[in-house]
């Protein structure tokens, strides 16, 4: 799906349909991502938030008196090597994550003289807060670099109703082109970013979700929309165009054609105007893309080419979008550029209440986050939601590539959504052994080696099976799309 903040949440348009992984208005013209730039800006990205995660537990470690044997950026052979003072710094051949060693004597013998400096002889709270310092160095970062955006200025887009999709839910609910959302379940957001993520927030198990609305003629309204009937769906990033709402005020101009598709074979052209469809004045865009929703079925259109009017018949090719075959044309519509122009907006807060945006933004991210992790768990939201290397190096590459803005902010998301991964309690993870050290805290001692040896056999199952769904979707999204 395309990252920009144009169409972050609102998923990409192929033509007539959504594709999410192919071309969108938002980046029209831009040159292709290369495989370089998206490699360099993975290892950037990954070597950052590795380094942060692993000096938190150095950094506390440390102040614990705890010694530390070896600093690892990566895992495997060593590729560079180097020591300072007691600690061996080390770069590794594979950069997909880290380490920091520690003396422990259930590792290794301990030199007498040292005993005292190992992990495993240190009190409960001391091995709580070295375990727990990695995910808060994450959640830290995250924090500083939300705070930095808001405090230098995030360009994003008003969440104003570009075009409703005809027989959509957002129509039945009373949406119009125009309208500007305000707030949601009584929360104001400003940008479609702020929308998606209230949208998702509020979902829940709620049946309703009520939406505060300004029309373009200036009246205030309320829009319910009954997210509950969308299922596991609701939990998707095309979430906007399953309601039937999109950011972009498309025009019935057609801004290109994709070479071999249906439509270049009729005889359509980048820059023609369609004027009516099936003998029927054509309004808007959506009522083109809802009359493909009924298959491959042909469709005459008059089009305007310069001062001439031509009629044209085309046949959709047929594809199967949810299990439903649709029509796609392969065209991409133009933009409203004044309309366009003007929901454009900038996000920019003092020093203070930059802090305080993100926190909020940090706090609710998290809570998304962890009601996503337990609804995928019990069958209320789609696995394919988890993504894996592949994925996120495609979405490192293209924020890198629309600035370091985009970057900074995908970066400080990853940052975040590492540190709540880390603390959720399966054996392997931070999570985990905070769970080992706060049994210890409350019995007295520690968790048996049988108890552990078990735990680390069933968390190592499970980020197994974890890490094999996440390579099955992105070969899936690669492939597919």
């Amino acid at each position: 799906m395309c990252r920009a903040d144009a169409c972050r949440q609102s998923g990409c348009f192929d033509g007539c349909r959504c594709a999410g992984t192919r071309t969108c208005p938002c980046l029209a013209g831009t040159a292709p991502l290369s495989m370089l730039q998206t490699l360099l800006a993975f290892i950037v990205t990954l070597g950052v938030l590795v380094t942060v995660h692993e000096f938190g537990h150095y950094w506390v470690a440390r102040r614990c008196g705890v010694k530390v044997l070896t600093f690892s950026i990566g895992f495997g052979k060593p590729l560079l090597r180097w020591q300072r003072g007691e600690v061996s710094w080390q770069l590794a051949a594979i950069p997909l994550g880290g380490f920091v060693r520690m003396l422990d004597e259930r590792e290794s013998p301990v030199d007498p003289a040292d005993v005292s400096r190992a992990f495993n002889r240190q009190t409960p709270i001391k091995k709580i807060l070295i375990v727990a310092a990695g995910p808060v160095a994450n959640l830290l970062l995250a924090m500083l670099l939300y705070a930095g955006l808001f405090s230098y200025g995030v360009d994003a887009i008003r969440p104003v109703a570009g075009q409703v999709a005809p027989a959509s839910m957002a129509e039945r609910a009373g949406f119009r082109a125009g309208d500007l959302i305000t707030a949601i379940n009584d929360r104001p957001v400003a940008s479609w970013d702020e929308a998606f993520v209230a949208l998702l927030d509020g979902a829940g198990d709620a049946a309703l979700v009520q939406l505060a609305v300004q029309t373009a003629s200036g009246r205030h309204e309320t829009r319910l929309l009954p997210l509950g009937e969308l299922g596991r769906s609701v939990y998707e990033p095309r979430l906007l165009i399953r309601l039937g709402l999109t950011p972009y005020p498309l025009t019935t101009a057609i801004a290109r054609v994709e070479p071999g598709g249906a439509a270049a074979k009729a005889g359509l052209l980048a820059g023609d105007i369609v004027v009516s469809l099936n003998g029927k004045p054509l309004a808007q865009w959506a009522d083109l893309q809802a009359a493909l929703q009924s298959g491959a079925v042909p469709m005459s259109l008059a089009v305007r080419r310069g001062d001439h009017v031509r009629q044209l018949t085309v046949t959709p090719a047929p594809v199967e979008v949810n299990g439903k075959v649709i029509g796609r044309l392969g065209l991409e519509p133009a933009i409203d550029k004044a309309l366009w122009q003007s929901y454009q907006t900038r996000l920019q807060y003092p020093p203070l209440q930059a802090l305080s945006a993100s926190l909020k933004k940090i706090g609710i991210q998290t809570r998304l986050t962890l009601v996503m992790f337990g609804r995928m768990i019990v069958g209320k939201a789609s696995l394919d939601q988890v993504s894996g290397p592949i994925t996120i190096a495609t979405y490192a590459g293209e924020s890198a590539r629309l600035g370091l803005s985009s970057y900074i902010e995908y970066l400080a998301l990853i940052s975040l959504s590492l540190a709540v991964l880390n603390l959720l309690p399966v054996p392997l993870l931070d999570g985990g052994h905070l769970l080992y050290h706060g049994v210890e805290l409350l019995t007295g001692r520690p968790v048996s080696p049988q108890v552990e040896a078990i735990g680390q056999r069933i968390g190592l199952t499970l980020l197994l099976a974890l890490m094999a769904l996440a390579l099955f979707n992105d070969i899936h999204r690669l492939f597919l799309g």
